[in-house]
């Protein structure tokens, strides 16, 4: 029974001291963050000198955005008037449609994308 035990702690730690050898011979080859940047025949850089493109104004990126944002608060008011007009057109004792609950799903979406989008900026 004794070497039953020697044989599994033998293995136990043969298998550790194979997996510490292996880290250490993955970290070993990882690349440094540096990458060494050879230069081409034409002598220029690769595009790390290239120009940036022109930035948009930002009070007319925030424009965009509050139109855009009115846009969306619009359609989810008219949706959820929508989703009002058909609960009340249903009588009570029936079950849901699904149409409703598709309708309840689209106004759940937009309400999300709306919040994502107030707290983005």
């Amino acid at each position: 029974m004794k070497t039953g035990r020697r044989f599994f702690l033998s293995g136990i730690a043969a298998t550790v001291a194979g997996a510490q050898a292996l880290l250490a011979d993955v970290q070993r080859r990882q690349p440094s963050s540096q990458i060494p940047q050879i230069p081409d025949a034409s002598g220029s850089t690769g595009g790390a000198d290239a120009p940036l493109p022109p930035r948009a104004d930002p009070k007319t990126q925030l424009k965009e955005e509050q139109k855009t944002l009115r846009r969306d608060v619009d359609r989810l008011v008219l949706l959820v008037k929508d989703l009002k007009d058909e609960t009340d057109k249903t009588p009570e004792t029936d079950v849901l449609s699904l149409s409703l609950v598709k309708k309840a799903e689209d106004i759940e979406k937009l309400a999300r994308q709306i919040r994502d989008r107030i707290r983005a900026s």
